[in-house]
């Protein structure tokens, strides 16, 4: 008599790699990785200095557009400030060519003071790799401090977040412990904290997992 309640033989599934999940799922949904992204993931076309042949960006980071604020509005208030010191004190008694100099060298330097807070902004990234970390701060624009540990020398992971903007706006700082020459990397108000967590964690497991089949390079 023949069996009937027997049950299927299940195909083996190929196993997937933790970076193979990283690199193919993206973890928010992005139209376009524009060059002035705060969160890019996987970015294309792009390399940095010290960046090996076979090594792949992940993910590129800058602090979230909301960090610009402060210095926005002060912006608009240098841009209106001569206007409105003109209707509060009259300054007739002053030369128009001197009126006119002094608001153009006002303007450059508002000019300058945005387009040097946009330049920090701009050039402070935070990347991270299939191979390491890596931290560009630019305190002023003239100097220059880089920051970088191997994904396998990560020891803990640490998301801080709070407040109602960071909260609202969905932004934090992502404390990363080491055990290599700089204990501490930060990644100092990042858009998705939680999502750069997630996709270190994976890329420390795939470490590991390499380590056990002798791949790790």
């Amino acid at each position: 008599m023949p069996d009937i309640f027997i049950a299927k033989e299940k195909k083996e599934k190929k196993a997937t790699t933790a970076a193979e999940i990283v690199l193919k799922k993206k973890p928010v949904k992005l139209k376009k990785n524009r060059f002035w992204t705060a969160f890019v993931h996987q970015p294309k076309n792009w390399r940095f200095e010290t960046q090996e042949d076979e090594e792949k960006i992940i993910l590129l980071l800058r602090r979230h557009p909301m960090v610009n604020l402060p210095w926005l509005l002060l912006a608009i208030l240098m841009f209106w400030a001569p206007f409105l010191i003109t209707l509060i004190i009259p300054l007739n008694f002053i030369p128009g060519n001197f009126r006119f100099i002094s608001f153009i060298c006002w303007y450059l330097l508002t000019f300058a003071v945005v387009f040097e807070k946009f330049l920090l902004w701009f050039f402070n990234v935070k990347i991270l790799t299939d191979e390491r970390i890596i931290d560009i701060d630019f305190p002023t624009l003239l100097y220059r401090d880089i920051k970088e540990a191997k994904i396998d020398k990560v020891q803990d992971i640490c998301v801080k977040t709070g407040g109602y903007l960071r909260s609202l706006f969905n932004f934090g700082d992502v404390v990363i412990q080491t055990a290599g020459a700089i204990p501490e990397i930060c990644f100092e108000a990042v858009p998705n904290p939680e999502q750069v967590s997630h996709i270190l964690n994976n890329l420390m497991l795939e470490e590991e997992q390499e380590k056990l089949d002798g791949r790790a390079k």
